[in-house]
């Protein structure tokens, strides 16, 4: 080993350089070592220019330092959210105060100045009091020893309860992501599956030649019964709601028995009420409308059962409905003819009295004897007329409903007769597949914590409570603690002070300087 100087014409090589490392109390040394194994010392502080290593080729040790690690496992839970996780609290954080040995320090080297006091007086003085500021310093380790203690026995009182507090909260939170990841796993499933379905269903629709968008497995089998009723010449007709001529006859049917009605309520009216009170002319009215509603009824009725009468046990015979419905058209024809023939009668009498009695008729016995009945056939069959298409009209009606019924019953004896037959089973499946799929993807929910609002509100409020606990607690301890610290910061300063001062005597100028 050779030391040299920084100023060696050696300093300038460049020689490969194995170490560099400082020693000395205040780390100002610099040692360097080459790779020949000489070393060199320098005592200054400059800057050590450190050469470049050359490139030598690695040794083949059978492993490359800058080999890539090994590939680990997928972890999510290293990915989840977690709560910060506190560190463990010590009594040296919450005291914000020098220790017992940097006042002790202090103190001793202020004592070891009292002997360079000239005065003796003076010297004394500060010994005694450095003495007392001794005791004072020690009170203060003791007081110090004591607050730690206090600090660490309730820092480890209030600690369980926060640590329980942060561990609830984790556990919770942990319950939570797992609930969560684990639906979106089964979501994403789900829909994987919900698509394969429809693929599926898609193919199978298409080989059995009904429309794509079909989505249940009831309208698939209606669709292969209206298809093989049609090929077999029993097309289900549309229903009359989505016709407007149906709408129209409907409309006309319904109001032929209200309108027939009123024109029977008149004749009824003019027949037993020549005086023309209210009340009987309301009781006329009405009397005729229900008349006149019951009877078409009664037609509608008939001929509904006269067509379902063929094709349903325990019915009568056709014929009898037949009977039924030319029977009670015969009565409301001649009722209504009746009441409109006498109502006519008594209209054309009462207009015949009104005109003799107003002088309008000068001579009644010159006017030629006719008929007693009037002439006005017109009225009489225009009336009839009207009943008659009403009844017609509740007859047709009648049938319309008994039709309807008759095709629904044959098509779901042939959607029954599909499903009992087990040959489209598997594209029915397929076809109720992805409905039962979309609703049980749609019930996924994670697995509801019904105690999460009160299980944190419980934990902040537990948490809060120990928190403010152990502010309390530390505030109360390091504030008397602080107090005394500056209280003894301020004391050996004045003694420091006073040292100076005894030290080094201002003198006084003048003749007080000479005679003191």
């Amino acid at each position: 080993m050779s030391e040299r100087t920084p100023d060696s014409p050696a300093d300038t090589e460049v020689r490969p350089l194995s170490r560099v490392t400082l020693s000395g109390p205040d780390l100002s040394t610099v040692n360097l070592e080459f790779e020949d194994g000489a070393r060199e010392r320098r005592g200054d502080t400059q800057q050590v220019i450190v050469p470049p290593f050359p490139d030598e080729p690695q040794a083949d040790t059978g492993a490359t330092p800058t080999s890539p690690l090994p590939d680990e496992p997928f972890d999510p839970a290293r990915y989840e959210a977690a709560l910060p996780i506190p560190d463990p609290l010590a009594a040296e954080a919450f005291m914000p105060v020098l220790t017992p040995a940097h006042f002790g320090e202090l103190l001793g080297d202020l004592s070891g100045e009292l002997q360079l006091v000239r005065d003796e007086a003076a010297r004394a003085a500060l010994t005694s009091r450095s003495r007392l500021l001794r005791l004072n310093v020690e009170q203060y380790r003791v007081n110090f020893e004591l607050a730690r203690t206090t600090l660490n026995r309730v820092l480890a009182e209030t600690g369980v309860g926060v640590r329980t507090s942060w561990a609830r909260q984790q556990e919770h939170l942990n319950f939570m992501n797992a609930a969560s990841s684990g639906v979106e796993r089964a979501y994403e499933q789900a829909t994987e599956a919900i698509e394969q379905a429809r693929a599926a269903r898609f193919e199978a629709l298409a080989q059995a030649g009904v429309r794509p968008d079909t989505v249940t497995a009831e309208d698939f089998y209606t669709q292969q019964a209206l298809a093989q009723l049609a090929a077999e010449g029993h097309a289900v007709r549309p229903p009359e709601q989505k016709s407007g001529s149906k709408r129209v006859f409907n409309a006309f049917a319904v109001f032929s028995k209200f309108f027939v009605g009123l024109i029977s309520g008149v004749s009824i009216n003019l027949l037993f009420n020549p005086e023309s009170r209210l009340y009987l002319t309301l009781i006329a009215l009405t009397a005729g409308v229900m008349f006149s509603v019951l009877l078409l009824w009664l037609v509608d009725e008939l001929s509904y059962r006269a067509k379902l009468a063929a094709s349903t046990p325990g019915m009568s015979r056709p014929a009898n409905y037949v009977l039924g419905i030319v029977a009670v058209t015969l009565l409301y024809l001649g009722v209504e003819g009746f009441l409109n023939w006498d109502g006519i009668l008594r209209t054309t009498q009462e207009i015949a009295a009104n005109a003799a009695q107003q002088g309008q008729l000068t001579d009644l016995s010159a006017a030629p004897d006719g008929p007693a009945t009037p002439e006005h056939w017109s009225l009489l069959v225009f009336t009839l007329a009207l009943v008659g298409m009403a009844a017609g009209a509740a007859l047709i009606q009648g049938r319309e409903r008994a039709r309807g019924v008759l095709e629904r019953e044959r098509l779901t004896a042939r959607v029954s007769a599909l499903k009992a037959g087990g040959t489209w089973h598997e594209v029915a499946r397929a076809t109720d597949l992805v409905t039962y799929l979309e609703a049980a993807r749609d019930r996924l929910a994670p697995p509801r914590d019904v105690t999460s609002p009160d299980h944190a509100r419980l934990n902040e409020r537990v948490l809060s409570h120990w928190e403010s606990e152990r502010d309390g607690q530390v505030q109360a301890v390091t504030g008397a603690l602080v107090r005394e610290a500056r209280a003894l910061h301020e004391t050996l300063e004045e003694f420091a002070v006073q040292v100076q001062a005894a030290r080094f005597p201002q003198r006084r100028a003048g003749w007080r300087g000479l005679l003191g």
